[in-house]
């Protein structure tokens, strides 16, 4: 091509100066491993210096591909999770970014639960190339549609249905459940109260080990559940009504999210109840409010970050043609100041107070 031309760089232009055809530079552009390393090295060097540009929109519909994932929240419209939930910020983020780095946008899809035919709204229309959903749901049909019509899908969620096939990433819900209950009875609680809708498989694991810690230490007949949404509010109610009706009927609080156990908290102080002191409680997510709400929050961390990027590189293998296995994240306890084992917790005043001249 002549110095100084300003007709844009074509394959063809690149396939001459490489000695190739034009199907091996495309290949050689899009890593296709058909092409060998060293000639695929050499042709995208030949194309950075003459500033060649691939035609992204073009490539796409040539692919038949949108170059877009959806996103579709669907934990439920009552007392269900929200994009404004800290939790979904974290996870959508998460998602977002690793998606970028794979060229890749996304598709925030909040009202498709509704919906009856999820292929026909997001595949056959081409809006999306594939869909990453957060929450299995009280009811997977969806879901289940979605796999058997051959739709790359992947789900955070809890463990497989019966007859479910499709791709899930979940935390170690079983052991959060664990971890959180057997931290309070340690501490000498032993009226635990279980706050959360065990419709939803996610909440469902997370009381399952809340069930099997308290029949290990002979306290299956404590076990007690109280439906609560995923939001602080209904976390607030649920907490207001008990004690109304029984008073303080119980010394400790596993929640199956921060948001619940921070609803909870405010319940109890609204009440007049000092937690950790009246009643010891853990949640579950470690949100990025939790270490700075009063009291600090204990709660059971899951590795947000890391299931946000697992999902997508599980998307990514089904795009390709490749199959992709369900994966299980483990939990951690962070222990706080709500539990009553870290008694000197400092308040949010005073968390950030400079007491020793220092930083």
């Amino acid at each position: 091509m002549p110095k100084g031309s300003s007709s844009p760089v074509s394959m063809s232009d690149i396939a001459r100066l490489a000695g190739v055809s034009e199907s091996t530079v495309s290949r050689a552009l899009n890593d296709n491993p058909l092409i060998n390393e060293k000639t695929r090295e050499r042709i995208q060097k030949i194309a950075s210096s003459m500033n060649y540009k691939i035609n992204e929109s073009a490539r796409n519909l040539r692919l038949q591909r949108s170059h877009t994932i959806s996103v579709v929240i669907n934990t439920g419209r009552s007392g269900g999770q929200t994009f404004s939930d800290p939790f979904m910020i974290d996870m959508i983020g998460s998602i977002a970014d690793r998606l970028a780095v794979h060229k890749y946008d996304l598709l925030f899809s909040s009202s498709i639960a509704s919906r009856s035919d999820w292929h026909s709204y997001l595949m056959s229309s081409r809006r999306a190339d594939g869909v990453i959903v957060i929450g299995q749901g009280v009811d997977d049909t969806p879901l289940r549609d979605l796999q058997q019509q051959g739709d790359p899908l992947v789900v955070w969620g809890g463990t497989s249905r019966q007859g479910a096939e499709y791709c899930i990433v979940s935390s170690d819900n079983q052991m959060g459940g664990r971890q959180a209950t057997e931290h309070l009875m340690n501490l000498g609680r032993r009226r635990i109260l279980f706050l959360g809708d065990t419709a939803h498989p996610e909440v469902n694991g997370r009381f399952e080990g809340y069930c099997a810690a308290l029949n290990e230490a002979d306290l299956s007949g404590t076990t007690r559940q109280l439906t609560a949404g995923f939001s602080s509010e209904s976390g607030y109610q649920s907490i207001i009504d008990l004690v109304a009706q029984e008073g303080l009927s119980f010394d400790g609080i596993f929640a199956a999210s921060d948001s619940i156990a921070m609803g909870a908290i405010k319940a109890l102080q609204a009440r007049g109840y000092k937690v950790p002191e009246d009643v010891g409680i853990v949640g579950f997510d470690d949100i990025p409010i939790a270490p700075f709400f009063t009291p600090p929050l204990t709660t059971v961390r899951q590795n947000i970050h890391r299931g946000g990027e697992l999902m997508v590189e599980k998307m990514m293998e089904l795009l390709s043609g490749k199959s992709a296995m369900s994966d299980v994240l483990p939990t951690e306890l962070v222990v706080r100041g709500s539990c009553g084992a870290n008694p000197d917790y400092q308040p949010v005043e005073e968390f950030f107070q400079d007491t020793s001249g220092e930083r």
